[in-house]
């Protein structure tokens, strides 16, 4: 007989002490290899309700519990839970498994669960036929979408022949689908499924007693009701929430599995052993057919379940082919940094498989946030092929600035590639200048008497900075001619002739001034080194990576989207794009297909938030509703007629998978106050986790500003309580809190969250250098909001909101 394999379901996980990993992965290394032998004490229960359960030990005090599937001589052990000895016993007499009829999905059930299911409902030969009249209508809807697929390839194929070409203006254009839904949610209280009872049952499978309370529910009640669901149905009611059609949902999680069993009946074997092995049961079960994927999920001993287990939605991403760039859009904690670390694992192993080596870039746009991309990626694959620089074979993950420093460095002809992009050139540059260098520059135009009135918006040193890295940059316009020449779509200012000449001026003068010192800003180090791939293409038709996975897409500038496009040739699974305008903190919104980057219908959301509770996720969009964001959509990107480009037709709501404790508001009186307030805030929380074994660094104190972060830090250690300040570069200490800012807290996640200091002077003054027209006034508006959403969606299971005097304006009228 040959080694068995192993099934881990969702349950298991969680359920293993930390301290047994090392046993449990012994156990099950040997259970799959040699279920016979003694040390295991493979044991069946008495008067179980599924006779192919077993208990297994682990140590004297603690059992595994497992089912034995044996087909046609293959042993698949389903593992579901580790329990103290008496407990395994007790529960493992209740447990069965069956295969859903309707989704063909399998179900680890419970007897109590059967009563609750409405089970007398069908006779088991009604089950039968309601199966197979479920399998004819997969089968044609399978028939019907492998027609559609070949049309749409068709289409687009024919599309892609008539668009414009790349980096030209306007080549961004709408999605003819329709619009996202701008309907409102439903008041507190009501429903918020549009489904029937009848469709639920009949079409999905749902539970009939399930079926009957989820339509009648609440947000409220259905996160409960899902959360206690048999894993694969709560899954579905919570995508129904998100505004997914049934159509999508069946997809998701039907196996295509015929077959199986009532409610309380146990399936046969080989139906089961169908359904397990089927794509579709992914998110529920992860097979192991060996020791050394067994090892790899069990090492680490932190059992996180994104390493073994995703979202049907999730994997669709992961493993999606694209004929060109692809984005995928969707709220804080929805899961886009997952898909991209199991994207490009799994494009390594895929070209391991073949017996070649992909070149695959994962970035991003900060280096803290590069490094944990880094860990990542080894905590999921350790094995997986590193590549230490760019242009070598395997993964090569590092920030957007790092890698365009490394290209300039190392690149031959550097001086005259630089002359094609500034006008001066350099052979050995240095990096990084100062943004008061714009101020110099106005001041150096205004004394030569260039400038005709220093208060026109053209000439204001955030404007400049702005007209420069997002228009004369990206064009390469190395003099004024061209300038007075090039489009400048997506500019809220207009410029005469005379004001784009003062603009120019402005422009030289600070060239001149890099020039004298050999100095490039980023923006320039991009745009020369988007040139230097560009000229080393033309010479060898080569590019330096075959894959680029890029994360926190929203905050990058033009000039860095034109590097990344750079860096690899058009064609299929060339770019894959993680990102959330709502999060937009560092730069403005970008029209991708500017730059080549030609997304146009291969744009996709995802909607559902696995981090933060519903409260959480609450507080932190209703920060945004304030601004002009377009909640529906998540989307920003405009064609030139300004219409907006959807997500392929979909539609729905971001919604969260979890419930949890209300939002704490903590008012004081004054700053004092507040700090008393927090303090003993912490202290309980101190001791709650601590009690509860758990780790207390995983606490976040986050402040808007730098300097409200150190003065908190100095008035929390003066009352007892230690926290570790988290600047932008600095590693902490483990072991107690952390106080970071809004701006260092982006990518990380905390148990418990306090934003403190959120009152009227949290926010930045919009000076009228910074709104130099209305355009620039929203965008700093809104990332003022973005700020504060960012840090609220931080936290986890717990959220807790300070501020002394007057609250910020950007918190809810009714919470003040």
């Amino acid at each position: 007989m040959s080694d068995g394999i192993i099934s881990i379901s969702e349950s298991f996980l969680g359920s293993i002490p930390r301290e047994l990993a090392g046993q449990v992965s012994a156990t099950l290394n040997m259970l799959r290899s040699t279920p016979e032998s003694p040390g295991l004490h493979v044991e069946p229960i008495q008067k179980a309700k599924d006779a192919r359960i077993r208990s297994i030990r682990v140590t004297k005090q603690y059992r595994i519990l497992a089912f034995r599937l044996n087909s046609s001589g293959q042993d698949l052990w389903l593992v579901e839970g580790v329990y103290d000895h008496d407990n395994a016993y007790r529960r493992a007499r209740t447990l069965y498994l069956r295969v859903n009829p309707i989704s063909g999905t399998t179900e680890i059930r419970t007897d109590e669960e059967s009563l609750r299911a409405g089970h007398g409902r069908y006779s088991e030969s009604e089950v039968q036929a309601r199966a197979a009249a479920e399998a004819a209508r997969q089968i044609a809807e399978y028939q019907q979408r492998e027609a559609e697929e070949k049309a749409s390839s068709e289409l687009e194929a024919s599309e892609r022949t008539a668009a414009s070409g790349p980096g030209e203006p306007g080549s961004s254009v709408p999605v003819d689908a329709q619009q996202p839904s701008s309907s409102p949610d439903p008041s507190p209280g009501e429903p918020i499924l549009t489904v029937t009872v009848q469709e639920l049952v009949d079409d999905l499978g749902i539970d009939l007693s399930l079926a009957e309370q989820a339509v009648a529910a609440d947000e409220t009640t259905l996160l409960e009701l899902a959360a206690a669901a048999p894993s694969w149905q709560g899954s579905a009611l919570l995508d129904l929430a998100t505004g997914e059609t049934l159509e999508v949902v069946r997809s998701a999680y039907f196996t295509g599995t015929s077959g199986g069993s009532a409610a309380d009946t146990p399936s046969d074997t080989p139906t089961l052993f169908d359904s397990l092995t089927s794509e579709q049961s992914r998110a529920s079960y992860r097979l192991i057919q060996d020791d050394a994927a067994l090892e790899k999920i069990l090492a680490s001993g932190d059992f996180a379940e994104w390493r073994v287990f995703l979202h049907p939605q999730q994997l669709t991403y992961v493993n999606v082919r694209t004929r060109g760039p692809y984005r995928l859009t969707g709220g804080a904690g929805t899961g886009k940094t997952v898909v991209l670390v199991h994207r490009a694992v799994r494009l390594a192993r895929e070209a391991a498989e073949a017996g070649s080596a992909a070149r695959i870039v994962l970035t991003t746009y900060t280096r803290n946030l590069a490094a944990s991309l880094e860990d990542q990626v080894r905590s999921l694959e350790p094995d997986a092929l590193r590549a230490d620089a760019l242009g070598r074979e395997g993964i090569h993950v590092s920030g957007v600035d790092r890698m365009t420093h490394d290209v300039v460095n190392s690149a031959r002809g550097l001086e005259s590639i630089m002359r094609g992009v500034l006008g001066w050139g350099s052979a050995s540059p240095k990096y990084s200048r100062a943004a008061r260098d714009w101020n110099d520059a106005v001041s150096t135009v205004r004394a030569a008497g260039k400038i005709r009135d220093a208060d026109q918006p053209h000439v204001s040193p955030n404007f400049l900075a702005d007209e420069y890295r997002e228009v004369i940059l990206p064009h390469r316009v190395t003099d004024e001619a061209s300038y007075l020449r090039v489009p400048r779509g997506g500019r809220g200012t207009r410029l005469g002739r005379n004001q784009r000449r003062e603009t120019w001026a402005v422009v030289a003068a600070y060239r001149e001034a890099g020039s004298r010192i050999a100095t490039l800003d980023w923006d320039e180090t991009s745009a020369v080194a988007a040139a230097v791939l560009d000229h080393h293409a033309e010479e060898t038709g080569r590019r330096p990576a075959d894959h680029v996975l890029v994360d926190e897409g929203q905050d990058l500038r033009p000039t860095q989207w034109q590097f990344l496009r750079a860096l690899v040739a058009e064609g299929g699974d060339d770019m894959f794009i993680a990102e959330d305008s709502h999060q937009r903190i560092y730069s403005n919104p970008v029209k991708l297909g500017r730059y080549g980057i030609n997304i146009r219908g291969r744009s996709r959301r995802l909607r559902l938030n696995y981090r933060t509770t519903a409260q959480n996720l609450d507080f932190a969009l209703s920060v945004l509703r304030g601004g002009q964001f377009d909640i529906a959509a998540m989307e920003d990107e405009t064609a030139e007629n300004g219409e907006g480009v959807t997500h392929g037709g979909e539609t729905g709501r971001f919604r969260s998978a979890r419930s949890g404790p209300d939002v704490m508001l903590i008012p004081a009186k004054n700053l004092g106050e507040e700090f008393e307030k927090v303090a003993q805030l912490l202290r309980e929380w101190t001791e709650e986790m601590q009690a509860q074994g758990e780790d207390i660094s995983t606490i976040g104190l986050l402040t808007r500003w730098g300097s409200t972060r150190d003065l908190l830090v100095r008035a929390l250690d003066e009352r007892g309580v230690p926290v570790a300040s988290v600047d932008r570069n600095v590693t902490y200490r483990r072991r107690t809190p952390m106080a970071m800012t809004f701006h260092r807290a982006k990518g990380m996640e905390f148990s418990r969250v306090v934003l403190f200091g959120v009152d009227a002077k949290s926010v930045r003054i919009l000076t009228e250098d910074v709104a130099y027209d209305e355009q620039a006034r929203e965008a700093a508006e809104l990332q003022e909001r973005s700020l504060m959403y960012v840090g609220a969606s931080r936290a986890r299971d717990q959220l807790a909101v300070s501020w002394s005097g007057a609250p910020s304006g950007y918190l809810r009228t009714e919470t003040t």
